[in-house]
């Protein structure tokens, strides 16, 4: 069997260790009779049989199907031990949006043949049948090296979805589901990939939604950006396995502080509180979309994660120069982004007066650009990226550099006892969390070391796929931020 990678986004790794022990037993439990016997009675009982090993992603496992007249199905099962709000939940979310996406756009999307929402402890209770599209995802590295006509195709097929997503609007934010009369409506609380880990490591983010709201759906943008800062706190306070020593720990509290800061008094746009509120597909990489042999779009893929959002969070592609958000925050970094999503843009705004009439997309994307903007929307949605963000952007943005950042740590602490004390605490889960570690014969863990080993090998993907003109620019950059600190 092939596989996908881990579930994205672990912080403990106790936890992550049981989820995969849970996973692999879901998965060892599932036979390939059952399978071919289940799809097979979705289609008069024909005989069938695989056409490709069965692969696993981070929260869903695909067998690959064909039927004796060349017919070939998908059967997608949801991974019920990696999904914290259950495969139910998140599969009804998904099969509505697909519908959803299918009746008012001609965005390209596999077609649902069956569906089932369980509710057992059968790992096929909850399952998906689609058809099978016959594609290749696409590789972020290959995007620099395109020609430019294969890359014109692949941008304008992909602006194609994004225009025709912006354009489906809501009352509130949510997860969308399926009512009775055959209509949609946001019901569901938000789930994200990030909300799914931080509820898997026992942070109850559900617990910090329902406080705010009591179905934990918004119609307020800036409740919503309220509610994401609030989890990110949450998060922070409740973990075990992220603040190793007084100093880092302290630092990590200001710079959180500091993007809060930012976010609420910088980029928060408080005159779109009562939206637009509008689909986002929540996965949107490379690896979930399906283009052909002159790299136009054929399938928009995994819609688990699809959710209705306020505006300021409707981003564009965030890999279009094959970096990670984590280096982007960097603005020299950020910038050479934007030199890339201008192409992008360009095409989005002719699509748009092509299709639409108007340039409503394309005009909101030029402004939420400045400032870091996209990478204030992407953190808020994925809170371990704050600190990266607070260090490299908005530290050189409010202070021109580093040079005076202990005090302004220092000062910060005193202004409040309880800081210091809270940071203390988290030290002291850190060291009884090591000692567990170390008891279960784990590796030592160290955070930062994680961090800085994800940081390097993006650097060192990014570096492979820029022009040597590129790195001598990036060298020069780096030099001079090197020279400031």
């Amino acid at each position: 069997m092939s596989t996908g990678s881990g579930l994205r986004g672990f912080t403990d790794k106790l936890i992550q260790a049981q989820v995969h022990r849970k996973r692999d037993r879901f998965l060892a439990s599932i036979s390939k009779k059952r399978v071919l016997g289940l799809v097979s009675s979705r289609r008069q009982d024909r005989r069938c049989d695989y056409f490709k090993d069965p692969k696993r992603g981070s929260y869903n496992i695909c067998y690959f199907v064909e039927f004796e007249d060349g017919e070939r199905w998908v059967l997608r099962v949801p991974i019920a031990p990696c999904l914290a709000f259950g495969a139910r939940r998140k599969l009804e979310s998904e099969v509505a949006t697909m519908q959803l996406v299918a009746e008012k756009t001609d965005i390209p999307l596999p077609k649902i043949i069956a569906y089932e929402l369980g509710n057992d402890t059968d790992p096929l209770s909850s399952f998906m049948i689609l058809e099978y599209i016959d594609g290749q995802p696409v590789l972020p590295h290959q995007l620099g090296t395109l020609p430019q006509d294969q890359r014109a195709r692949f941008y304008t097929s992909l602006a194609d979805v994004y225009i025709q997503l912006r354009r489906l609007t809501f009352p509130m934010t949510g997860s969308l589901t399926r009512q009775q009369g055959g209509g949609f409506a946001v019901r569901q609380a938000l789930a994200t990939i990030d909300l799914n880990r931080q509820e898997l490591e026992g942070f109850q983010p559900s617990d910090i939604q329902a406080a705010q709201n009591p179905n934990a759906i918004f119609s307020s943008a800036n409740e919503y950006t309220a509610m994401l800062l609030q989890l990110a706190a949450n998060a922070f306070n409740n973990s075990r396995s992220i603040i190793s020593s007084q100093e880092q720990g302290e630092d990590a509290l200001y710079h959180q502080d500091l993007f809060r800061r930012f976010a609420t008094e910088q980029w928060l746009d408080r005159g779109a509180d009562a939206g637009p509120f509008v689909l986002v597909h929540g996965d949107l990489q490379p690896f979930n979309i399906l283009v052909d042999k002159n790299m136009e779009i054929v399938s928009v893929l995994d819609w688990e994660w699809s959710r209705v959002a306020p505006c300021q969070y409707f981003l564009p592609p965030l890999w279009l120069t094959n970096i990670d958000t984590t280096v982007l925050a960097w603005e020299f970094a950020y910038n050479h982004y934007l030199e890339r999503f201008k192409d992008f843009l360009a095409i989005v705004e002719g699509r748009e007066k092509e299709r639409c009439g108007d340039t409503l997309l394309s005009a909101e994307w030029s402004k939420a650009k400045r400032d870091g903007g996209f990478l204030v929307a992407n953190a808020l949605e994925n809170c371990t990226d704050m600190d990266w963000f607070a260090n490299r952007f908005i530290g050189w943005r409010w202070y021109g550099g580093k040079e005076d950042v202990a005090e302004r740590i220092s000062a910060f602490i005193r202004q409040d006892p309880a800081r210091g004390q809270m940071v203390h605490d988290r030290v002291l889960a850190y060291e009884a969390y090591q000692a567990e570690l170390r008891h279960e014969s784990s590796k030592d863990v160290v955070p930062t070391f994680c961090l800085y080993k994800r940081l390097a090998l993006a650097l060192q993907k990014y570096l492979v796929s820029i022009t040597s003109v590129t790195l001598g620019s990036l060298i020069l950059s780096m030099a001079y931020y090197i020279r400031q600190q």
